[in-house]
């Protein structure tokens, strides 16, 4: 390892080795606090840009499309400068701008808003058109449908995982199943992928018969694709959202004895596992430890009390800093 390499590809790194080595269902999701919308970053327009950006990450926040034009948050709406502290261009003239979690998070807290968390429920999307083509796809033939499907779950915060590389029969078999409607099998196949949940297309020309099934029930959706997942990602809104959340700080973390991904893998997961950890992102590592810092609701007290039992115990050769000091246990 190369001491104090590169913060965000460390980041990027640890975040998809703790995916592929989760066997929950449930999967952090990054970027929650960052809106991408059309416009530019010229400081005339910000405030503008700000707004609809905040608007789609309270969204998110939320799990509620209603919170977009939702009364009870107008005075939020009105002032997005106060939680608005980064601004990129990103192509195709669009700018994402990032907003304080906490302010944010305290903010909608304070006008009687649930907060759904960064752990979500992975959903398998199996596409069929109605009318069956030559060849057998679980994955739809139209990749602009795949694409609209993709933007909306980046919007709402809801990760997708599709079916792919699977055998001859099992191909077959699920695909019988997916023009037929049944959703039990179609729920194992998902289990395979990692997923709790399953989001059934039956597609044809503008739109299609949908259907769904896990950790927020079953229910069904005539209709476009992307509205067909905007109706799942508020149910899922509905399921989680908790008025429990309450906001915390930014806590500074180190964590000694990490000598490989290993030991990243199990450092970065136990801390995300957490209930109440937001946010995570690694600033330093070196070839013993890690520095992190975590948008926590909660205090450093509290965080170690979450730990306890696990790899990570507190570090009783560390300084008496007023840090939170970790060790990792082999």
């Amino acid at each position: 390892m190369q001491p104090k390499a590169p913060t965000r590809r460390l980041a990027l790194a640890f975040a998809a080795l703790v995916l592929a080595t989760r066997a929950t269902a449930v999967v952090p999701v990054e970027g929650l606090y960052e809106g991408t919308v059309p416009g530019d970053t010229a400081t005339a327009t910000r405030a503008q840009v700000a707004a609809d950006a905040l608007k789609q990450v309270v969204v998110r926040l939320t799990g509620r499309r209603a919170a977009a034009a939702d009364p009870a948050l107008a005075a939020l709406y009105g002032d997005p400068l106060r939680f608005a502290s980064t601004y990129r261009s990103v192509p195709p003239g669009q700018v994402a701008v990032g907003f304080e979690a906490i302010e944010l998070d305290a903010a909608l807290l304070g006008a009687g808003q649930r907060l759904w968390g960064r752990e979500r429920p992975l959903t398998l999307v199996v596409l069929v058109p109605q009318r069956p083509p030559a060849t057998p796809t679980l994955s739809g033939a139209d990749p602009e449908l795949r694409r609209e499907l993709e933007r909306v779950a980046r919007e709402r915060g809801v990760p997708l995982t599709w079916p792919t590389g699977l055998d001859g029969g099992t191909l077959q078999a699920r695909y019988a199943d997916a023009l037929a409607g049944r959703l039990e099998p179609l729920q194992a196949l998902a289990r395979q992928y990692g997923a709790d949940g399953v989001l059934l297309g039956r597609t044809q020309a503008g739109g299609g018969t949908w259907s769904w099934s896990g950790p927020a029930g079953e229910g069904s959706f005539s209709g476009a694709a992307g509205d067909a997942l905007q109706s799942l990602a508020d149910r899922y809104g509905a399921q989680f959202a908790s008025q429990a959340t309450t906001p915390g700080g930014v806590l500074g973390v180190s964590v000694r004895g990490v000598h490989d991904l290993a030991g990243y893998a199990a450092t970065t997961q136990a801390l995300a596992s957490v209930e109440g950890v937001r946010e995570l992102a690694v600033d330093e590592a070196d070839a013993d430890s890690l520095k992190l810092r975590l948008t926590y609701a909660g205090d450093a007290g509290s965080l170690r009390q979450a730990l306890q039992g696990g790899r990570l115990a507190n570090d009783d050769e560390a300084a008496a800093d007023g840090g939170v000091h970790l060790v990792l246990r082999p």
